[in-house]
């Protein structure tokens, strides 16, 4: 019923097409059956699934667009499922250089990854750059990823991205972008949230530094004082082919399943983390290059620091050919972590596209003692049409004290392009 009352919402929306608007629409369908125990390391919780995604869009050359994603998955563990994530009409009003837009629509922010059924308005001074938004609405949680559901929230966002062009020779300033935002989320409690972001980048006029690129963004709860969300990063290049990067994170990932080759990374961690990491990369030559770098981890979960390293390489060497080679560890009090990972990607033609990644991990924890761990996962692409592609995944991990871990599935997905030139009127 819900579903239904959103899409009659959006429909009242739109407007009624005439002989001189023209109307395009694109999308993508996918088809997955998957069977994977991915959901613990610790109890053997296998699963089989069928699901479709989709994803389409309709927009005119007068300022409309609507917009639907949805997904249905029937699957052995939880039976028969199905949610719309996305379902909004939107209208670009060009007199006012406002956006409107209202229905069931994404966001992403320190409350995590949510729909949210309700409306927002952008306001945007393209010639000066600044940009100011307003939202509100009910948030909704979506499965798979960390996210909130509550009765209501709101939040005005404003945004000036400037060309600051002042050069000197300590620290030219080219561009220089800035976000702030105030958002309160409303349920058994009321909450508020402060974000600020600002971003300055620019190039050097001398021969031993190249450019630059300094970032930081934080959110800060203002009930309990906590900062949610931290993140600042420098990058200097040194020249065009070499790069040292500075980062400090304080943040706790959206999303519950790492990839296969995030689970042979010590600085992946479900859960907040406090990492300051150094890293250099240098592209040698064309077809090589190489990367290295320390960090510095604390978690919420430890009393203790962890300290470790990473070194790589990737290789192009051979025309249809990549290969990369990396090695990484992290000492974490009575925890440790070594892990090694070796990846390729070959064009077996102008259709077909195979990876095969191999992994390694010496593991030790309080929770289960030592564990090795060796890996394989294989992924093959062939584009059947041009505009539809199979994809077969699997992968198989053996652990030592743990269960084994698993997966298999092959996708299907048509892209949709049915692109009309507009109409003269």
């Amino acid at each position: 019923m819900k579903s239904k009352a959103l899409f009659l919402s959006s429909c009242l929306l739109m407007p009624v097409s005439n002989a001189y608007c023209a109307w395009n629409w694109s999308g993508a369908l996918k088809a997955k059956v998957q069977a994977d125990n991915r959901y613990t390391r610790y109890v053997d919780d296998a699963q089989i699934f069928g699901e479709v995604w989709g994803n389409f869009e309709a927009f005119d050359d007068d300022g409309w667009r609507a917009s639907i994603d949805f997904v249905a998955r029937e699957g052995s563990e939880y039976g028969f499922e199905g949610d719309i994530y996305q379902l909004y009409a939107e209208k670009q009003i060009k007199a006012w250089d406002s956006t409107i837009k209202a229905g069931r629509f994404q966001r992403s922010d320190s409350l995590g990854f949510y729909s949210l059924d309700g409306a927002s308005w952008l306001y945007e001074l393209s010639e000066y750059g600044l940009s100011f938004s307003v939202y509100g609405g009910k948030p909704t949680r979506q499965e798979d990823v960390r996210s909130v559901s509550g009765d209501w929230l709101y939040g005005v966002e404003m945004m000036s991205n400037q060309k600051i062009n002042w050069n000197n020779n300590v620290l030219p300033i080219d561009t220089w972008l800035m976000r702030f935002g105030f958002q309160q989320f409303h349920d058994d409690h009321t909450s508020t949230r402060l974000t600020l972001a600002n971003t300055i980048a620019g190039e050097f006029k001398h021969e031993f530094l190249h450019a630059y690129e300094l970032s930081f963004m934080s959110t800060l709860e203002t009930e309990t004082g906590v900062f949610e969300e931290v993140f600042t990063s420098l990058m200097l290049d040194i020249t065009e082919d070499s790069r040292v990067r500075i980062n400090y994170s304080l943040y706790e990932p959206k999303s519950f399943y790492p990839t296969f080759k995030e689970k042979f990374y010590s600085e992946y961690y479900q859960g907040r983390q406090d990492l300051l990491s150094l890293s250099f990369d240098q592209q040698l030559t064309n077809t090589f290059s190489y990367h290295m770098g320390g960090k510095r981890a604390a978690r919420k979960s430890e009393h203790d620091i962890g300290y470790g390293f990473d070194v790589g390489v990737k290789s192009s060497y051979f025309r249809d050919l990549v290969v990369t080679a990396d090695f990484d560890m992290l000492e974490f009090g009575k925890s440790s972590s070594y892990n090694m990972y070796f990846g390729s990607q070959y064009s077996i033609s102008a259709n077909s596209l195979l990876n095969l990644n191999l992994a390694y991990s010496w593991d030790t924890s309080p929770l289960y003692g030592g564990n090795r761990g060796a890996g394989t996962e294989i992924k093959y692409r062939y584009k059947l049409f041009s505009d539809v592609f199979l994809d077969l995944a699997g992968s198989y991990i053996i652990n030592s004290r743990l269960n084994n871990e698993y997966l298999v599935g092959l996708q299907a997905t048509w892209y949709f392009d049915n692109f009309q030139a507009k109409v003269s009127k």
